[in-house]
This record gives structure tokens, C-alpha cells and sequence, in this order.
């Protein structure tokens, strides 16, 4: 599984909110990894929490594991430059690094603080409705099996796995759930079977409304981008929810 992150702009891109329109709110990141979105939003006045069984790590384990990562990645993509075609990957690098440096900047005082916090779904340590909104990107669907339309080979990330993630985010969450991204790895992409799964029973349980949010976040190649949206899932009723 590769260790980089993003930049607060990417989660724009991505989940189509501003760090202004979350200001005074209560904000999870899980997996944060070493974005700088944490960082960011607590710049501009959001309570934001990243979680990431990684975070055990010291600051220069970190880099230097997310060094080695983003090196292999952009190697691996540039080998496969067909797929990659429209994709700046001198950019996509830099862009990389630079949430690197924003997270790292942050970590060890809010390692301290309890700003980051070490932690794996789908078990997370926080009370019910801990944060008004939570975001999860990069690791539901991307890392399920190539058979479901995921990248990881004997991959632990089965559909009932998602179910207990999705049912554990949705618990510490007061108000919104949004998750990215929401189709298989494909070509061409359709949206991931288990969390096509996943919205049928939540929908049918009266306590969540779920739609797909169109993402302008760019993942690489016009075929990744087809029905390119995150998914959010939003709560109706306070009766707790299990999948």
C-alpha cells in the first residue's frame, strides 16, 4: 500500500468542500496519511483530527517511508504512460511532497495534542458523533481485490471489511460521511459493487441519505475519470446504523 498524501486543495477537488465552509466544525480525515489537510484546516479554524495506524511512527520514519513511496509511484506511472497520458507527473510529484512538508510540519505537536492519532478501521476510538464530518479517501474500494475492481492482490479490504469501516465512520459521525473514490479501477470504471452494496442498505434503513457528489479531482486518465464522484452519505434519523 503506497504512503503519500494530498494537499487541502486536492481534498476540494475531491470531496467539492473549502476549508471556510468547514470552519467551527469537528472534522475527521481517516486514513489521513501524510496529507497536509489536517494541518491546513486547522490553519484556517477547523478541529481537525487525522487517524492512521502509520502515525506510531516517528516524523523521520515517516518521510522517509512516503520518500520512498512517491519515488516508486511516479516510477511505475511513467512505465505505464499510456494510462498516465494527461497527467503532469513532475507536477503530480511535486504536489506530493508538498502535503509531505505541510504534514510533516504538523506532526509531531499534533501527534502531542492528539491531533493525529494512531488507529485502523474499523476500529476507531472516539464516542459516538464525535465529528460533525468525516473523510475518507484513498483507501475504501482502492484497496480491494482486482476480482471486485480494486488494485491490491490478496487483499485484506473484503466487502464485509467495508461494511464494518463504513458502519464504524458512520457511528463517530454527527452529520455527513463522504468517501472517495466511489468506482472500480477498471476500464472502463463503474461504480465499486460493494459500495453499490453498501447504499442499497443504508438507504433502505431510513437512517441515511446517500448521493454521489461529482469530483473534479483528476485520478490520471480519462477512463479512471468516468463517473469520477465521492459519495456522500448523510444521517436522517440519530438511531445508530449497523450494515
Amino acid at each position: 500500500m503506497q504512503f503519500f498524501g494530498r494537499l487541502a486543495s486536492d481534498y476540494h477537488a475531491m470531496f467539492g468542500v473549502t476549508l471556510q465552509a468547514l470552519a467551527g466544525q469537528r472534522i475527521l480525515d481517516c486514513p489521513s496519511g501524510p496529507c497536509s489537510f489536517v494541518a491546513e484546516a486547522v490553519a484556517a479554524g477547523v478541529d481537525a483530527v487525522g487517524v492512521d495506524p502509520l502515525y506510531i511512527h516517528t516524523h523521520a520514519e515517516l518521510r522517509a517511508r512516503c520518500e520512498l513511496d512517491i519515488a516508486g509511484t511516479i516510477k511505475a506511472m511513467s512505465e505505464h504512460g499510456d494510462h498516465y497520458s494527461t497527467l503532469d507527473l513532475t507536477s503530480y510529484a511535486e504536489s506530493k511532497r508538498a502535503a509531505l512538508h505541510g504534514f510533516l510540519a504538523d506532526y509531531e505537536a499534533g501527534r502531542a495534542t492528539g491531533r493525529y492519532v494512531a488507529a485502523s478501521l474499523p476500529q476507531l476510538p472516539f464516542a459516538d458523533q464525535s465529528f460533525d464530518q468525516t473523510f475518507s479517501a484513498h483507501l475504501l474500494v482502492t484497496y480491494s481485490s482486482p476480482e471486485s475492481g480494486g488494485i491490491l492482490t490478496n487483499s485484506p479490504f473484503t466487502e464485509q471489511w467495508h461494511q464494518a469501516s463504513i458502519t464504524e465512520l458512520l457511528r463517530v459521525t454527527k452529520r455527513a460521511l463522504h468517501v472517495y473514490p466511489t468506482t472500480t479501477r477498471t476500464s472502463p470504471a463503474r461504480r465499486h459493487p460493494y459500495l453499490e452494496h453498501i447504499v442499497a442498505q443504508l438507504q433502505a434503513s431510513g437512517a441515511w441519505e446517500c448521493r454521489y457528489q461529482p469530483s473534479t479531482y483528476h485520478r490520471g486518465d480519462s477512463a479512471q475519470n468516468l463517473l469520477n464522484a465521492s459519495l456522500v452519505i448523510e444521517r436522517v434519523s440519530s438511531a445508530h446504523t449497523t450494515l
